[in-house]
């Protein structure tokens, strides 16, 4: 049986709801239980997943950074006496920073271009299919993805290669 309560006076209400039950069924106590707390207790192990979910995402995310950071400060600086002739030759910070940054970010759009699509299919077809009722994933919470990636990938991109782009041309011949 369901009982929607409107009092303020959960124990009263409750009592009140104790007594009816009896008369209606002396052998058998009454059993209450909230619904909110069932719906919580049903719903806790998927909160606990969503955590651990969340938190392996973020340091996936972490890493590929940091991987990312490697590889940006290894190619600016194999590319130094480059970048130095270039820039003695009368190229601008812009144009150099523009040259070092196009392979990493061309190969961000060919990620993304990859990712999209894979985690559309798999949130559509593996993770909501087991949910009765659910929103579908839109293209909203897809592109506020890849607008916090891109944005964390160009600062790091955009800060070593401007370093390297402003190093003076002469002390880095000068050591070559």
């Amino acid at each position: 049986m369901n009982v929607k309560i409107s009092s303020t006076d959960l124990p009263a209400a409750m009592a009140s709801i104790d007594n009816a039950w009896r008369k209606i069924d002396k052998i058998h106590p009454m059993d209450a239980k909230f619904y909110d707390d069932q719906i919580q207790l049903a719903y806790s192990q998927f909160v606990v997943m969503v955590k651990v979910i969340g938190f392996i995402a973020f340091l996936a995310i972490c890493i590929a950074s940091l991987g990312l950071f490697g590889m940006v400060v290894f190619t600016t600086e194999t590319r130094l006496k480059e970048i130095s002739i270039r820039k003695v030759m009368g190229a601008s910070e812009s144009g150099l920073i523009y040259l070092l940054s196009k392979g990493f970010l061309s190969m961000l759009m060919v990620a993304t271009l990859v990712a999209l699509p894979a985690t559309y299919f798999f949130f559509d077809k593996v993770v909501l299919v087991n949910f009765a009722y659910h929103q579908p994933i839109g293209l909203s919470e897809l592109l506020a993805g890849v607008i916090i990636v891109m944005s964390l990938a160009f600062l790091l991109i955009g800060s070593q290669t401007l370093k390297a782009a402003r190093k003076n041309p002469a002390n880095v011949l000068k050591s070559e």
